[in-house]
């Protein structure tokens, strides 16, 4: 004899309700993050409000405290939703290995820094440059003197946590003349300050630590409008661009504040044609005011990952006729592939060699089209 239960309707509500109340009850922390993130609009203003009343009256409990105790510890333990976190947490596997070299190394303080760390002026803000150059050489920063060490910073967002900071930890690991900082987080940007605010995040990021080489990733986020001084400007508009520049200029005008050397590196061209057409504008910003700071280059990667002409594409073919992706299936980020496809060249610029291995000659002229031929890939 078979029996069958059967639950009313009322009892199935409860239930949902009851599934639903938990969820708020123990993630009232990441739905007003959820509310922060949204596109800004009058309806995202709205639930930013809701989500942090909501906040506030859940805190007197205490479970935001206890959910973030619990975070921390599953963290501690490789765990994370943050593709940023597990890169780091992977690299730090090869970058703190006892046959790394580098594990009781000690941080570089400014004076044992090779460059300069002369603050220079403010660079201000001028006008936006039409387009952005495809070909971008890159000349190699002034070789180390003896027992000299370069600190090389990693900053930015996703593009710069997932696959290539991975890529560049892994070839730089090893190399006692090489102090490596990570500086990136996913999800942030410089157009959301109340969202991540970098202006005040990057000199906890890098702690007591001093990077003389900075690579910079940053802006996939940034394609949305946002408040300013109380007013909802929409992307792209005069008032958007004036403002986005200024906040471009400031953080670039902090990483250089004590004379470190930065490659921004431009972002790469979106399978999406309406996201690239906010990428482009975003990169074209990006590039005329990093034009105007003595202390940093722009980079173009459209040269080492596109097609012919500088184009997404999401494969490549290597000499020996094998196909590699080179983006993740998402059409934004680059894949392990697309990234190591841009490390020798960036790699370069640092001009710092491992111990023993042949100098690079400082003269030397990087990120050519022709360095693409030569990793490879066709």
């Amino acid at each position: 004899m078979r029996i069958f239960r059967h639950n009313s309707l009322l009892q199935l509500a409860t239930a949902a309700c009851g599934f639903a109340f938990t969820m708020v009850l123990l993630d009232s922390e990441g739905l007003k993050q959820w509310a922060l993130q949204l596109e800004v609009s009058q309806t995202s203003l709205i639930a930013v409000q809701l989500t942090s009343r909501l906040r506030q009256m859940l805190a007197p409990l205490g479970v935001s405290a206890m959910r973030q105790e619990a975070l921390a510890a599953l963290n501690r333990v490789g765990w994370s939703d943050d593709p940023a976190q597990f890169a780091s947490a992977q690299a730090s596997l090869l970058v703190n290995s006892p046959h790394n070299g580098n594990s009781s190394a000690k941080v570089p303080t400014p004076e044992t820094l090779a460059l300069t760390t002369t603050a220079h002026p403010s660079v201000t803000r001028g006008s936006i440059i039409d387009d952005v150059p495809q070909h971008v050489s890159l000349t190699p920063l002034p070789q180390l003197m003896t027992g000299q060490r370069r600190a090389m910073a990693l900053v930015g967002d996703s593009m710069m946590a997932v696959a290539l900071s991975d890529i560049l930890l892994r070839q730089t690991a090893g190399n006692s003349n090489l102090q490596v900082i990570r500086a990136y987080r996913s999800g942030t940007g410089l157009a959301r300050p109340d969202v991540f605010n970098w202006m005040q995040e990057y000199h906890a990021m890098i702690a007591d630590q001093e990077p003389n080489a900075i690579y910079v990733a940053i802006g996939a986020n940034d394609g949305q409008g946002f408040v300013e001084n109380g007013t909802v400007l929409a992307f792209g508009t005069p008032a958007w661009i004036a403002v986005y520049e200024e906040r471009t200029t400031a953080f670039l005008n902090l990483l250089t504040a004590h004379g470190a050397h930065v490659v921004w590196i431009g972002l790469p061209p979106m399978k999406s044609g309406i996201y690239n057409a906010k990428i482009a504008q975003i990169n074209r910003i990006a590039y005329s005011v990093v034009s105007r700071n003595p202390l940093a280059v722009w980079w173009n990667p459209a040269t080492y990952i596109g097609d012919a002409t500088g184009a997404y594409r999401d494969f490549g073919q290597t000499s020996d006729s094998r196909t590699v992706r080179l983006r993740a299936q998402d059409g934004i980020h680059l894949s392990d592939d697309g990234a190591a496809l841009l490390a020798p060249a960036l790699l370069r610029w640092l001009n710092t060699p491992k111990p023993d291995a042949a100098q690079i000659a400082p003269t030397e002229s990087l990120g050519s089209p022709k360095e693409e031929h030569a990793t490879g890939l066709r």
